[in-house]
């Protein structure tokens, strides 16, 4: 059974014991809200934001360096934060949790440089679904790290997942480096979701979103440093506007796992895989082949499969 402590709805993600962390430690001054409804229009916002963000990202990768846009977004990002720092002081920043923030920020930004290779040499649609597989490694980091048990239903869910995945990557036409950083990327993001989770069970959102953004900087400075090129004017313009879609696309995620339950919530995080293909199809003429298409499908429907047995085991637990 998945630990109650850090996902109470039960879904497949490994429990807080990777952070060794204690609750008896733990700040009591915020409290996180109880809204689905608002939860939910939280992460539309935010899906929509983030997918529109990645789609300036794919085109500037082709003209900056990597690691110098993703310095660019965190960066701009954090600026946009300014404000809100002056408004409310070492208040604000005040936290017992600065470690986690760290690791929260490692996972994430991680898992953004290599959404940002992947990008470059896949369609959004494909990039975006192998990046969305994080429910499945998140079920085998269970079993495998922390000697989980995976019951019968979730094995069957997770292969039927995995077989969505070998839809879209095609091994026997010969498998694409870009293909498995994408999939790296939401082993990162499984991670990085499970420790933004925990967070926000103490921390208000704009607080969470200012550690990642301000450790993201500080872990990108050395690969920019290293690949440094000086962008042109409109190439700085587009990279602000990724930032500031960056950082109000993390606050709006961040609010809608503050507002509502993660099984409410979570599954309309799938609205960006659309969207992606809409921008993909607008922005680059990108049309996803069939085999995408259904694999794309497959992988949709197993992570709701997963979802769904996860509130219904929650539900057993909690003897409703």
């Amino acid at each position: 059974m998945p630990s109650d402590g850090l996902l109470r709805n039960g879904l497949p993600y490994p429990h807080e014991i990777i952070f060794q962390e204690t609750k008896l430690n733990l700040p009591k001054t915020y409290q996180p809200k109880l809204d689905n409804v608002r939860g939910i229009l939280w992460m539309l916002a935010a899906v929509t934001t983030l997918t529109t963000m990645f789609a300036i990202v794919k085109q500037m990768s082709t003209e900056v360096p990597i690691f110098v846009v993703a310095l660019a977004r965190t960066f701009f990002a954090l600026c946009m934060l300014i404000p809100w720092l002056l408004r409310n002081g070492k208040t604000g920043v005040q936290t017992k949790r600065t470690g986690l923030h760290f690791v929260r920020a490692f996972f994430g930004i991680s898992a953004f440089v290599c959404v940002i290779f992947a990008l470059e040499h896949l369609i959004m649609a494909d990039a975006m679904v192998l990046a969305f597989t994080s429910p499945f490694w998140s079920i085998l980091i269970g079993a495998v790290v922390l000697h989980e048990a995976i019951r019968g239903r979730r094995v069957i869910a997770t292969l039927v997942g995995f077989c969505g995945v070998l839809m879209i990557v095609k091994p026997q036409g010969g498998i694409e480096a870009a293909m498995l950083l994408a999939l790296l990327s939401a082993i990162l993001t499984s991670c990085a979701m499970i420790s933004m989770k925990s967070l926000s069970s103490t921390e208000p959102p704009t607080r969470i979103v200012f550690y990642f953004m301000f450790f993201g900087t500080l872990i990108m400075l050395p690969g920019a440093a290293l690949t440094w090129q000086t962008p042109t004017i409109t190439q700085t313009l587009w990279l602000l506007l990724a930032g500031v879609l960056g950082a109000v696309g993390q606050d709006f995620l961040a609010r809608a796992y503050d507002a509502g339950e993660i099984g409410i919530v979570a599954p309309f995080d799938f609205m960006r895989l659309p969207i992606a293909a809409l921008l993909g199809f607008l922005i680059f003429n990108e049309l996803p082949d069939k085999w995408s298409i259904a694999g794309t499908l497959v992988i949709i429907a197993s992570a709701l499969y997963l979802m769904r047995i996860g509130r219904i085991e929650q539900r057993k637990h909690r003897g409703e």
